[in-house]
């Protein structure tokens, strides 16, 4: 047992599987209309580093490009890098993105203050795996909302590098959980889209406020 939140280390292993699972029936059932994957591509095998982004209730999607397209890639400088939420939901979160194969990052991009050792570690970290050409993957408006509102922190953290940021959208007929996020929950087979638009060039002397209501 975890000293620290009295759970079993095995719940969320085991929940992350399953969610890992889901996410995999998902991405090869349901029926896609794609459009721009050649600007993630493009991405994902450039030098550069970069952010991508979609909208926390979107989660159980995001990992199309990462399940039915990146094999048929080049292989990037550096694994991509998914942001997770530091609390304990953010541990099923981790367990899944380990299966899909990508380095985990531990923190928050709300855009609140965070000094704390954890917060400096996974921004330090982030910069870190762009530096070396990698991206980062995370939810904009995570892991505690306003939903579907733009945070900061993902802005600012593309800004800190001077990366291209991409906020990409994803969807599906699917139903919505009561969670705050409002979760889309697709069954295997319904329709599903992805656009993904031109990344968006971002430098330390641009207006923050400006990217965000781009």
């Amino acid at each position: 047992m975890s000293k620290r939140s009295g759970q079993s280390p095995v719940i969320p292993w085991i929940g992350g599987t399953l969610i890992w699972i889901y996410m995999s029936i998902l991405s090869h059932t349901l029926r896609w209309k794609v459009e721009g994957i050649d600007n993630l591509r493009n991405l994902w095998e450039s030098p550069q580093g970069w952010v991508a982004a979609t909208w926390h209730s979107r989660i159980l999607l995001m990992p199309y490009a990462q399940i039915r397209m990146r094999p048929k890639w080049k292989k990037p400088p550096h694994p991509a890098a998914l942001m997770v939420s530091p609390s304990k939901d953010g541990e099923f979160t981790k367990r899944a993105g380990t299966w899909l194969g990508l380095y985990i990052i531990r923190g928050s991009s709300s855009g609140r203050k965070d000094k704390s050792k954890r917060g400096v570690s996974a921004a330090r970290e982030a910069m870190e795996v762009m530096q070396k050409g990698g991206g980062i993957v995370m939810t904009i408006d995570g892991p505690k909302g306003p939903r579907e509102t733009v945070g900061i922190g993902t802005i600012k953290l593309a800004q800190q590098m001077g990366v291209p940021i991409m906020i990409y959208g994803l969807s599906a007929n699917a139903k919505r959980l009561n969670t705050w996020d409002r979760l889309l929950w697709p069954n295997p087979f319904a329709r599903g889209a992805v656009v993904i638009p031109e990344p968006i060039p971002t430098s330390k002397s641009m207006d923050s406020e400006e990217l965000r209501q781009r």
